[in-house]
């Protein structure tokens, strides 16, 4: 996020997702001090981003209403989706100059249109992982804000049904597996 300008006091970031690099998204703009909006297809996460994640706003991007209100009113956009989806209507939500940085992999490639970016002069990057010093300064940051993922842990013999789980979107962010036995596995 920082590599993108997307840390900045003040400034409106929209997370794109909130699974598993979403949810983390939304912890680390807020402890930037960011104003932050979750764009999501589910309204049944609302609750979860506003009220656990201290999410400012929640929209729905199959909602056309609430995405033309949100129309150029964020700084910055974080794509965490894995999955295909449509960014021209999410690149509409960007002001002038606003940046997306897309850090989920669709295996179909996304469609980026010049008319949604030139006219605003808009930006579209991809992030991946960063250095061993961008590592050590996110985690840095991480446990000086008290920023740490939200995981299920599961034990060895639940894998298959965690598979199957993933299939179904059935998961609350992350699984981690308990190889050692040593962290309480729940399943």
């Amino acid at each position: 996020m920082m590599r993108h300008g997307l840390n900045e006091p003040g400034k409106h970031l929209g997370v794109v997702g909130l699974g598993g690099l979403g949810h983390v998204a939304v912890k680390f703009g807020k402890a930037f001090g960011m104003k932050v909006t979750v764009i999501s297809t589910s309204a049944s996460k609302r609750q979860e981003a506003i009220e656990n994640l201290g999410a400012d706003e929640f929209l729905i991007s199959r909602d056309e209403d609430q995405m033309k209100a949100a129309t150029g009113t964020m700084d910055g956009i974080i794509d965490t989706v894995s999955a295909w989806h449509p960014i021209t209507p999410l690149l509409a939500l960007l002001k002038p100059l606003g940046q997306m940085v897309v850090v989920g992999a669709p295996s179909k490639p996304l469609e980026l249109p010049a008319y949604a970016i030139v006219p605003g002069g808009k930006g579209v990057a991809g992030n991946n992982v960063g250095s061993v010093r961008d590592c050590q300064a996110m985690l840095e940051f991480a446990g000086k804000h008290g920023i740490g993922a939200e995981v299920e842990v599961i034990k060895m013999d639940y894998v298959n049904t965690a598979m199957e789980r993933l299939e179904k979107n059935d998961v609350r962010y992350r699984f981690v597996i308990d190889v050692a036995g040593s962290l309480g596995s729940a399943a």
